[in-house]
C-alpha cells in the first residue's frame, strides 16, 4: 500500500527501530487533514503491556503503527485485537516493515470530525422547569441563573469562546456546566476536563452531582476523578524501601510495613485509601515520582496504580482534576510542545475552571521556587542514609554490581566503583557547604540589615536593585552561584555514572533497572535545584526574589533556617499563552469573579484581556436568594480601626454579645492567627460556662471541625484562612457569621508588595486596582458563608467601620447581595440584630 507518511516521520521510526535492533515498536501517529502521517512517538517497545500505553495515549484521527521483525505484514490475531480496539476509539492501525518501506492499512486513518454543536433545547430538556432534573431531583426548585449559565456554558462551546461566568451562591452551577459538558462530550466524542481548586468541591462533583446526572438523564458517560502521581503508591519504590531495612527507625518501619501489606489488598492504591495517615517522611520514599518511573520498563508496569488510574482516565468522557495537576499537565505541554498526545492529562481541548477565582493565586505558587538545606537534604541522603553510611542508593547500588557483574567485567566494576566512591564524596561536601551556605546566609543578612531573628519571628527581605549594589549582596550571591555550581557539578558526576553504566552487559543491566531510575531522577532533582539557584541571583525583571530566615527545628534542636524565594509578578501572559492561545473554550467560574459589576480586575490579573477581541464572554448571574429577606448586614460604627487602640478589646466584647443573640450557631471569621487566639482564648470560658461549645481551627482538622459545629446548635466556630470559603453548613446550624475586620492581605508580603510597586511603575493605583479587588473577592467568599438554601437566614456582622466610613468601603458592599445594611453605634446594631433574631421568619405562619 500507498506509504502516505512524511519524510520526517519515516526517518524518526526508522531511527527507533535501530535503536530497539530491529525489535517490535509501536508508534503513536499523528495525521494531517489528509490522513497524512506527520510525526509519530515512540509508545512503546516490546508487545507485552504495550496495549494498556497505547490505549492511554491515543485520540481520535491518530494512528498506531508497528513494525514486524519478520518483515511479513500479514496481522496476527493480537494485531487484529488491537485493530479493533482501537478502531472503536476512531484510531487507525498500520503495520509496517523494519525499513519503513512497505505497509499494511489494517485500519485505514479516520478522517477529521465534524463539530456537532449543542442545541439549547438538548440543555433544556436537562435544567429547564420540565426538564428530568426537575422530574428528578427531592425539592427542586426552579432556576432560572442555572439554565442562563448552562446556556451560556453551551454557547461557548459551539462557538470556541472564552467564558467568564459569576453564578452567585444557589445558582447550582456545578449541574450548569456539567449537563452541556456531558452532552458535548458524548455528542463530539472530546473528553472535557473540569478543574476545582478544592477537593470539597471534586468530591461533590464525582461523588454526588455527576452519579446524579448518570441516573437522571440515563446518558452512558465515564467521568473520572484524576490524581497526582504523589497521591499514588509506586509498587517499586515500597520493594526497595522494605529491602533496605534501616531506612526508618522503629516506628515509622512498622508504619512502612502497614503500607506493603495494605499494598496487596487495595485495588486503587491511592493515599486516601489508606486506613491510617501516613507520616509524610515514610509516605514521600514510595510515592509515585515522575522522575523515578521507568513506565512501561518497570517489572510493576502491568498493576502500577497510578498507570492503571491514567488507563481510566483515558477512557473517560469528563476528566475532574484540581488546578495544580491541570497547569503540570499544561507547563510540560508548553515544555514538549505537545497539545496532541498525553502529557500529565490525556489530551484534551474544552476546560471548565470551576473556583477560578483562585487561579491567579494556583498559577503563582506553581511557577515559584524556594531552596533551603531541606531541599538538600531531601535529594542527597536519597544518595546514603546521613546516619547509616551503608543504606542509601549509592551503597545499594555498589553492593548490587558486586554481587551481579561477573569476574570478566572487572575492569567495568572499578571503574563504577570509583565514580560511586567519589560521588559518595561529593554528596557529604554539597551537604555540608549547603547547609554552612545557607544558615551563614541567613545569619550575614540578619546583621547586615540588623535585624536580629527571634523565636516566633520571621526576617524576610526582598532583593531589590539598591540591594544587590551591596557588598552584602554580593557577597551573598557569589556563594549561591559556588553553591548552584556545586551542585550541578554533582549532577554531572551522577550523570556520567548513568552512562558509564551503559556499558553493563544486558544481561546484568536488566537487574540493575531500578537504580537507573533512581539516579536519573537524583541527577533531575539537583540539576532543578541548582537552576532554582542561578535563578535566584539572575535579576529577572518579571520575578520577584527575596529571603526568608527563621528558626527552625533541625534534628532535635534549633538552628537558623534560610529559603530562597523566587515568584512571577504576573502570570498574565503564562496563561494566555498555556491554555487561551491553545484551548478552543474555556469556562472560567465561580461565585466570586466580579468587583461591583465589573469583571476588569479578573480578566487583567489572568490575562484574559490580552486576547483577541470579541473572544470573552461574560456573565454575571446575582443568587435567586432573597437576601433583602433572609439577611441583615449589622456594621457598628464605633468600633476602633483594626490596629487602633480598643480594636481587640471591641471584637471580643462585640462577638460576645452577638454571639448571645444569635444563641451560638457563629463563626468568628479573622485575618491573623494571633487575633484568633486572643479573642478565642478570652472569650471561650465566658461562653463554655453559659453552655456554649467554642471550636477553634488548629485544634482539629477542618471536616471534623465542621462535623462538630454542624452537629451542635450552641456551637461557635473561630476560623482564619481555611474557614472563608467552600464551607458549606445549611440551615439553622449556622445563623450568623462575623467578619472580624476587612481581609486585606499583608501588604508586606514580598510578592504583593512587589506587585503593587510594578502596578505603580505604570502609573497605577496600586490599592484600588490590586489590594482592594483583591480583598473584596475574599470578602464575598466570607459573606458567602451563611446563606446556603432558600430557608436560610442570619446576620452577618462587620466588625470593621471603614467599610463604611472609608470610600474604598463603598467597594465592599456594593459587591454584595442586596441585602439590608444596618450601619450604626454598637447599641443600636446590636439591638437590631436581636430584633431580627426574635423575629419568626417573614414566610412562618
Amino acid at each position: 500500500m500507498e506509504i502516505s507518511y512524511h519524510q520526517p516521520a519515516l526517518l524518526a521510526m526508522r531511527q527507533a527501530i535501530a535503536q530497539a535492533q530491529g525489535n517490535e515498536v509501536f508508534f503513536l501517529g499523528r495525521t494531517d487533514e489528509e490522513r497524512r502521517v506527520v510525526e509519530v512517538e515512540v509508545l512503546a517497545r516490546g508487545k507485552e503491556d504495550a496495549v494498556p500505553a497505547i490505549l492511554q495515549l491515543c485520540r481520535y484521527g491518530d494512528v498506531v503503527i508497528h513494525n514486524h521483525p519478520s518483515g511479513g505484514l500479514q496481522p496476527s490475531s493480537a494485531d487484529i485485537e488491537i485493530a479493533s480496539r482501537l478502531g472503536s476509539l476512531g484510531v487507525g492501525f498500520h503495520i509496517v516493515d523494519n525499513s519503513v518501506g512497505n505497509v499494511y492499512k489494517v485500519v485505514e486513518a479516520f478522517a477529521p470530525r465534524e463539530e456537532q454543536h449543542l442545541e439549547p433545547q438538548r440543555i433544556g430538556d436537562i435544567l429547564g422547569p420540565q426538564g428530568v432534573v426537575a422530574t428528578t431531583l427531592p425539592g427542586y426548585e426552579d432556576r432560572p441563573e442555572q439554565l442562563r449559565m448552562a446556556f451560556a456554558v453551551g454557547e461557548a462551546f459551539n462557538a470556541g469562546k472564552l467564558a467568564v461566568i459569576e453564578a452567585g451562591t444557589g445558582t447550582g452551577k456545578s449541574l450548569a456546566y456539567l449537563a452541556p459538558a456531558i452532552l458535548w462530550a458524548l455528542t463530539n466524542e472530546e473528553r472535557v476536563v473540569v478543574s476545582t481548586n478544592t477537593i470539597n468541591l471534586q468530591e461533590q462533583l464525582v461523588r454526588k452531582d455527576l452519579p446524579f446526572l448518570q441516573r437522571a438523564t440515563g446518558l452512558e458517560f465515564r467521568a473520572v476523578l484524576v490524581k497526582g502521581r504523589g497521591n499514588y503508591l509506586c509498587l517499586r519504590r515500597a520493594e526497595n524501601a522494605r529491602l533496605e531495612t534501616g531506612l526508618f527507625d522503629e516506628e515509622h518501619a512498622a508504619e512502612l510495613h502497614s503500607i506493603v501489606e495494605w499494598a496487596e489488598r487495595t485495588a486503587d492504591g491511592s493515599r486516601e485509601e489508606l486506613p491510617f495517615l501516613p507520616p509524610e517522611q515514610v509516605w514521600e520514599e514510595v510515592r509515585c515520582e515522575l522522575d523515578q518511573c521507568g513506565r512501561v520498563r518497570c517489572p510493576h508496569y502491568a498493576r502500577c496504580f497510578f498507570h492503571k488510574a491514567r488507563r481510566k482516565a483515558a477512557q473517560a468522557d469528563i476528566l475532574v482534576v484540581n488546578h495544580a495537576l491541570l497547569l503540570s499537565d499544561l507547563a510540560l505541554r508548553a515544555q514538549t510542545d505537545n497539545y496532541s498526545a498525553a502529557a500529565v492529562l490525556p489530551p484534551f481541548d474544552r476546560i471548565i475552571l470551576d473556583e477560578a477565582h483562585h487561579l491567579e493565586d494556583v498559577a503563582t505558587n506553581y511557577f515559584s521556587s524556594q531552596v533551603t538545606r531541606f531541599a538538600f537534604a531531601r535529594v542527597l541522603n536519597r544518595l546514603r542514609h546521613p546516619r547509616q553510611p551503608d543504606k542509601g542508593l549509592l551503597p545499594r547500588y555498589l553492593s548490587a554490581l558486586a554481587k551481579e557483574l561477573p569476574d570478566s567485567a572487572d575492569e567495568l566494576y572499578r571503574d563504577l566503583h570509583g565514580r560511586i566512591e567519589k560521588l559518595l564524596a561529593g554528596r557529604q561536601a554539597l551537604f555540608d557547604l549547603a547547609v554552612r551556605d545557607l544558615e551563614s546566609i541567613g545569619t550575614d543578612l540578619s546583621e547586615g540589615l540588623s535585624r536580629p531573628v527571634r523565636e516566633g519571628e520571621e526576617l524576610k527581605h526582598r532583593v531589590l536593585p539598591a540591594f544587590t549594589e551591596t557588598p552584602l549582596w554580593e557577597g551573598i550571591a557569589a556563594r549561591v552561584r559556588a553553591l548552584g555550581l556545586a551542585t550541578n557539578e554533582l549532577a554531572k558526576g551522577v550523570r556520567a555514572l548513568l552512562r558509564a553504566g551503559d556499558k553493563i552487559p544486558e544481561e546484568y543491566a536488566e537487574k540493575l533497572g531500578n537504580f537507573f531510575t533512581d539516579l536519573r531522577g537524583i541527577a533531575g532533582r539537583l540539576e532543578g535545584i541548582a537552576a532554582d539557584l542561578d535563578f535566584f541571583v539572575a535579576k529577572e525583571e518579571q520575578t520577584c526574589a527575596w529571603f526568608e530566615v527563621a528558626l527552625g527545628r533541625v534534628g532535635r534542636g534549633t538552628s537558623l533556617v534560610t529559603k530562597l524565594c523566587t515568584a512571577p509578578l504576573e502570570v498574565a501572559d503564562n496563561l494566555k499563552a498555556a491554555v487561551y492561545d491553545r484551548f478552543r473554550t474555556v469556562v472560567l467560574t465561580s461565585a466570586t469573579l466580579a468587583v461591583g459589576p465589573s469583571f476588569d480586575y479578573f480578566k487583567c490579573r489572568v490575562g484574559l484581556d490580552r486576547v483577541e477581541p470579541g473572544r470573552v464572554t461574560e456573565l454575571l448571574l446575582h443568587s435567586p436568594f432573597d437576601f433583602a429577606r433572609q439577611t441583615l448586614v449589622a456594621i457598628p460604627t464605633d468600633v476602633p480601626e483594626p490596629g487602633r487602640p480598643g480594636y481587640q478589646e471591641m471584637v471580643r466584647d462585640l462577638s460576645e454579645q452577638a454571639i448571645l443573640s444569635a444563641d451560638g450557631r457563629t463563626f468568628v471569621l479573622f485575618t491573623a492567627y494571633s487575633l484568633l487566639r486572643r479573642v478565642h482564648g478570652e472569650l471561650a470560658p465566658i461562653l463554655s460556662a453559659r453552655g456554649y461549645h467554642c471550636l477553634r481551627q488548629g485544634d482539629d482538622n477542618r471536616h471534623r471541625l465542621l462535623k462538630k459545629f454542624a452537629a451542635d446548635p450552641t456551637s461557635v466556630l473561630f476560623g482564619t484562612d481555611s474557614f472563608w470559603e467552600g464551607v458549606d453548613v445549611p440551615g439553622r446550624a449556622l445563623e450568623q457569621v462575623i467578619i472580624a475586620r476587612l481581609p486585606f492581605k499583608v501588604p508586606t508580603e514580598p510578592v504583593l508588595e512587589a506587585r503593587s510597586e510594578a502596578i505603580e511603575k505604570r502609573g497605577g493605583d496600586p490599592f484600588m486596582e490590586y489590594t482592594v479587588p483583591q480583598a473584596v473577592i475574599k470578602f464575598k467568599q466570607g459573606f458567602g458563608r451563611l446563606i446556603r438554601h432558600r430557608d436560610d437566614r442570619g446576620v452577618v456582622m462587620i466588625l470593621d467601620a471603614r467599610v463604611v466610613k472609608k470610600g474604598y468601603g463603598r467597594v465592599f458592599l456594593r459587591s454584595l447581595p442586596e441585602a439590608r445594611v444596618v450601619a450604626a453605634p454598637s447599641a443600636e446594631v446590636l439591638a437590631e440584630m436581636r430584633r431580627f433574631f426574635a423575629a419568626p421568619p417573614p414566610d412562618a405562619p
